[in-house]
């Protein structure tokens, strides 16, 4: 069998000559096509002693011009491997990217293909990369999924690349990567309904520390959740299951299943950042925790002891429900439930509808038998529509009960999915003619040149297009995003010098970026930041182009800089830290652009500078600052048109966040910008609202954080 092997720029390259073994050993022929970005982490000549053939990696052969026919690659091929693949390659593989000779070569092939991920955890389990590999699916590329365990990064978790002996055994088998074909044989070749599903389950109790020995906590076993994740790997998914601190026996009931991934959590804010982090990769939410409803104010650092009088201050947790209603998309779909012990029906359906739930599942203390502790229980199932009321059951013919009513509800998302996806195919295809594809940024460029005298206009102006051209109509990430969706951006250039001679500038710039608040009429600012005295060369007839693996022009490299910051935060505020990769693209235009001799790249020469803010937003240290700017739109704005003082009370949490943010990083600037280009709108939200106590708070840490926007503070506490 003729083997194309494709390695790209990840660590698990190493494993690529282990791979090689296998297939020769096999009696394979193996012709290596490797990224540019792979010749960096194993040398070309290895591979080619091990395959005993050159190594192609670019179109040309350096020393004699012979050109690399991927054409006839793709005929020659019996199967193609890409082995480590990267997000990167993913994500060109999906969208037809064809920079380089692997993904012509993809592009070309006649035979099958597999791909064999290779990532940190993270980038695995981003939206981005999911929905990649979802297209790569509907196409007939075969996933070999990655298994979980330590990574280069150090940390744990999902994204370690298949062992090479599997892969081999997979491509030379024709086995499926993913475990489906034997799943599916073992069910007599019939496919399931949640096949290729990604469902995520919480479960079990939360604890919630009062002192280093004690907590408050509540009587759930995690038995039905267990039963749920088990009935949902039975019909095919994969299940992320957020587990609270449960019983050793039952948490082994799941443990070494290569499709249920476990993430131990003990409180309720463990389980909201875990659930809230893995939701958006999630095709449906199934939310079985008993998640505390309250948490101590403050746990002591010491035992308490028994002489001493305890009385304990608690305050509400994090509402997951809730959280992850309001992130749900239309092709989502989230189950919660109910434990009553009064008006259950009328309870059960108004927590359906407050929360955005497709269907909850209610129980009753009053029933014999149900609830915590038992191996049975008893629920009703109840919908927009009617209410389905089971007898009493064991706990795994329950989660039967429950997960045939997501397959149904999830039946039907997909045919409205269908439905609607026609009809924007349709709309779209009528448009064509007149509509360019949407991409992520809607950016207006200004350029001010009043500065600068008795020169031409015609360089400013041709500046002026070739930016907006270059921010509006490039796809800065692998995302689709929809007209309606594309992140509404300025940039203000300032010229104060221009030599004509040598077509040099120098400038400041204001950049920032508004989002719509839901309900509303009004935008609100997601960054606004002035960058001071930058240079670059421009001529009037110069194409703008940004190339991420060649940065030579300080010009395309700061508008890049802007434009990952800005998509990134933006993502932010619609998810926790859900624009991470993003920023690090971002930092990494940072590192490569230093050397272009240009202030501002240089890491912390000037705390303002571009590298020392991305580089906080990646810090560890301000992960409650990027946690915030979810809360302060999703929770605090967004809810405000729906209730004032619910909006109102998640931006005084947030003012929180921001003055522990400024005490975990006291050099950080983040903080001071955040109130720099929110002054007038924090004003009008806390200004004569509330009590004279609750302004009088707010007021302080504002002034502690930026004093300079005393005149501002002062109405808020007046």
């Amino acid at each position: 069998m003729n083997i194309v092997l494709g390695i790209t720029g990840s660590i698990a390259a190493y494993k690529a000559c282990t791979l090689i073994r296998a297939l020769v050993k096999r009696g394979h022929e193996v012709q290596v096509v490797i990224t540019p970005a792979g010749k960096e982490f194993i040398t070309p000549i290895t591979l080619s002693a091990l395959t005993s053939k050159p190594v192609i990696s670019d179109f040309f052969a350096q020393r004699d011009g012979t050109w690399h026919s991927h054409v006839a690659l793709g005929l020659w091929a019996d199967v193609m491997v890409i082995a480590p693949a990267t997000a990167s390659t993913i994500g060109k593989m999906a969208h037809g990217i064809a920079d380089n000779m692997l993904i012509t070569t993809y592009l070309s092939m006649k035979a099958p293909v597999y791909v064999a991920p290779a990532m940190d955890l993270d980038m695995w389990a981003h939206p981005s990369t999911q929905d990649n590999l979802r297209l790569l699916r509907e196409r007939g590329v075969k996933v070999i999924e990655p298994g979980s365990g330590f990574l280069a990064s150090h940390l744990e978790g999902k994204g370690r690349m298949e062992e090479p002996e599997r892969i081999a055994e997979i491509i030379c088998d024709g086995t499926e990567s993913t475990e489906k074909a034997e799943d599916t044989e073992e069910r007599g070749g019939k496919e399931t309904p949640l096949d290729g599903k990604d469902i995520l389950i919480t479960a079990g109790p939360t604890y919630e520390k009062i002192d280093p020995v004690r907590f408050i906590g509540n009587y759930s076993s995690g038995k039905m959740g267990i039963a749920l994740a088990k009935e949902c790997v039975r019909q095919g998914a994969s299940v992320t299951m957020v587990l609270g601190p449960v019983d050793g026996h039952v948490r082994s009931e799941i443990a070494g299943n290569s499709k249920i991934n476990i993430i131990d959590v003990e409180s309720a804010q463990d389980m909201w950042e875990a659930a809230t982090s893995h939701y958006p990769t999630a095709d449906a939410g199934i939310l079985c925790a008993a998640v505390a409803d309250f948490t101590p104010d403050t746990v002591a650092q010491e035992k308490i002891k028994r002489e001493d009088v305890l009385a304990l201050c608690l305050r509400p947790t994090k509402d997951i429900a809730r959280s992850l209603g309001e992130m749900k998309k239309e092709d989502q779909c989230l189950v919660g439930f109910a434990l009553e012990t009064n008006d259950e029906l009328e309870h059960a359906r108004e927590k359906m509808r407050r929360k955005n739930l497709d269907f909850i599942v209610l129980n009753s203390l009053n029933d014999p038998g149900a609830g915590f502790r038992h191996d049975t229980n008893k629920v009703t199932i109840v919908t927009p529509e009617e209410e389905i009321t089971y007898p009493l059951k064991s706990k795994e013919e329950v989660a039967a009960d429950i997960v045939a009513q997501l397959i149904r509800v999830m039946s039907k998302s997909r045919l409205a999915t269908w439905l609607l996806t026609l009809c924007l195919w349709i709309t779209a295809s009528l448009l064509a003619v007149q509509t360019a594809q949407a991409q992520e940024l809607k950016a207006q460029v200004i350029v001010n040149h009043s500065q600068v005298s008795n020169t031409k206009t015609g360089v400013f102006d041709a500046l002026k297009d070739k930016l907006t051209q270059l921010l509006n109509e490039r796809a800065w990430t692998n995302m689709q995003y929809r007209e309606a969706e594309r992140i509404q951006c300025s940039f203000n250039i300032n010229v104060s010098k221009w030599n004509e001679a040598d077509n040099a500038f120098t400038a400041s710039l204001i950049v920032s970026a508004v989002r719509p608040v839901y309900n509303s009429g009004y935008t609100s600012t997601v960054l606004s930041m002035n960058d001071k005295d930058f240079s670059f060369t421009f001529a009037e007839f110069d194409q703008l182009e940004w190339r991420p693996d060649q940065v030579d022009n300080n010009l395309t490299a700061m508008i890049a800089y802007w434009a990952y910051l800005i998509i990134g935060l933006d993502m932010d505020s619609f998810a926790p830290m859900a624009g991470t990769d993003i920023l690090r693209l971002a930092q990494q235009v940072c590192i490569d652009a230093e050397g272009l001799g240009f202030s501002g790249w240089k890491a912390f020469s000037d705390s303002k500078n571009r590298y020392a803010i991305v580089n906080d937003y990646l810090d560890g240290a301000m992960e409650k600052f990027r946690q915030l700017q979810y809360k302060y739109y999703r929770e605090g704005l967004d809810i405000m048109a729906e209730s004032t003082e619910r909006g109102r009370a998640a931006i005084s949490e947030c003012i929180d966040l921001l003055e522990e943010s400024h005490k975990d990083k006291s050099l950080s600037l983040l903080p001071q910008l955040f109130t720099e280009y929110k002054k007038d709108e924090l004003v009008s939200i806390f200004q004569g609202q509330g009590t004279s106590k609750e302004r009088e708070h707010i007021y302080d840490i504002l002034f502690k954080i930026n004093p300079s926007q005393s005149t501002a503070w002062e109405k808020i506490k007046n």
